[in-house]
């Protein structure tokens, strides 16, 4: 992780605690995965001036990305109202 990443994991473990501060880190993390991803079916083209659906080997690493961050908002909920 770089050093920014860092700093922001310790601030999200010291305001959630060590795990539910792991999970908001992995959070951001997937949730910049998915965005990158979104942003390249937007630009990706198979004629020119023509936009198409997704690429087909996007697809489903976008669905299992999705998929893992529903799991890990799931799971931070859970810790936040055992607190």
């Amino acid at each position: 992780m770089t050093d920014s990443d860092t700093a922001r994991l310790d601030d999200y473990r010291f305001q959630m605690g060590h795990d539910a501060g792991n999970l908001a880190m992995a959070l951001d993390q997937l949730t910049d995965a998915i965005t990158a991803l979104n942003q390249h079916t937007v630009y990706y083209r198979l004629e020119q001036g023509q936009r198409k659906a997704p690429p087909p080997d996007l697809v489903p690493l976008i669905a299992v990305l999705a998929d893992a961050k529903k799991l890990v908002q799931d799971s931070l909920l859970r810790l936040k109202g055992k607190e």
